[in-house]
């Protein structure tokens, strides 16, 4: 395989935050300030390059998502925010969840998927190659086996679509956006005008094609339903913060997913197509998939 990293520079969009000075980085997350009173905590040096985000309202916080696991959120959380802290998973695919064990309940939107993996944890044969050490910038961290790693069971708490969130001073409400999984659920903070996206869309690859135990069901009529959907919040909007690569996007992007992924469906011979990174193919053979380039992101799917 390549070789992921061609260099030790960080990304260059982190330099448009302000890196917050945290004791419990344990070498591995960074934060990051970003607009509206929300903490942008990254994984940069796993291929996954997960983002996780802390939202602070003045009774309570919430965090969306627990990232990869290989190293323990809870204290960098709890150092950022001292106070009753909201755990809510975007949806169920590993590098999201591998902390939930670490926290007394995980809010979610409940299919079987992540019902059966919140009562059982996923070996590390779930990951597929994620935990091949060139999937990791700087090679494997210190006393990390990759042969010990697994997700522990957790806490599931069902949430539904139109929950809402209630941190005091700020609401979200919970929008339940189906394709990438079927138990994706993206979170609308209308006040402060901010969508939180986690993997329906995000300034990269985004994944269209899975159909298997682990990752779940994969529906394209479901992804455009919810792209259309999420597109009507537009005017509403200033950010989307999303769940990889950089933290944030223009709500447009939306809409520019909702056309991408008709153009797939109907089977557009206009399309320009990149060469599958073999870091995406996951549990699935990369022969099957296609990877079609757009303004800012790419879509892989089975071709």
């Amino acid at each position: 395989m390549e070789k992921k990293w061609k260099d030790d520079k960080p990304r260059e969009y982190y330099a448009k935050y302000r890196k917050v000075d945290v004791k419990n980085h344990q070498d591995w997350f960074e934060v990051y300030e970003l607009p509206k009173n929300v903490y942008g905590i990254c994984e940069p040096s796993q291929f996954q390059e997960v983002n996780i985000f802390l939202v602070i309202g003045d009774k309570k916080a919430l965090l969306f998502d627990t990232g990869m696991g290989i190293r323990k959120i809870k204290p960098l959380v709890e150092e950022l925010y001292q106070g009753e802290i909201i755990v809510v998973n975007s949806h169920f695919h590993f590098d999201h969840i591998a902390n939930n064990y670490c926290f007394d309940g995980v809010h979610a939107y409940c299919d079987k998927y992540n019902k059966y993996v919140s009562e059982h944890g996923l070996p590390k044969e779930a990951l597929g190659n994620q935990l091949e050490e060139i999937m990791f910038r700087y090679g494997y961290p210190k006393g990390f086996n990759p042969e010990e790693y697994h997700i522990p069971p957790y806490n599931l708490i069902p949430v539904e679509e139109g929950h809402i969130f209630d941190l005091g001073n700020r609401k979200l409400e919970v929008i339940h956006t189906p394709g990438h999984s079927h138990d994706g659920i993206m979170l609308f903070d209308k006040e402060n005008r901010i969508l939180l996206t986690g993997d329906t869309f995000y300034p990269g690859a985004l994944y269209a094609h899975f159909d298997n135990e682990e990752f779940g069901k994969f529906s394209m009529e479901d992804y455009i339903s919810s792209m259309e959907k999420v597109s009507k919040l537009i005017p509403d909007l200033d950010y989307l913060y999303s769940s990889h690569r950089d933290f944030t996007a223009e709500p447009i992007k939306l809409k520019e997913t909702a056309d991408a992924l008709k153009r797939i469906r109907d089977k557009d011979d206009t399309l320009d197509y990149i060469v599958v990174d073999e870091g995406h193919t996951y549990l699935e053979d990369g022969n099957t998939l296609k990877e079609a380039k757009f303004d800012g992101f790419s879509i892989i799917f089975k071709g």
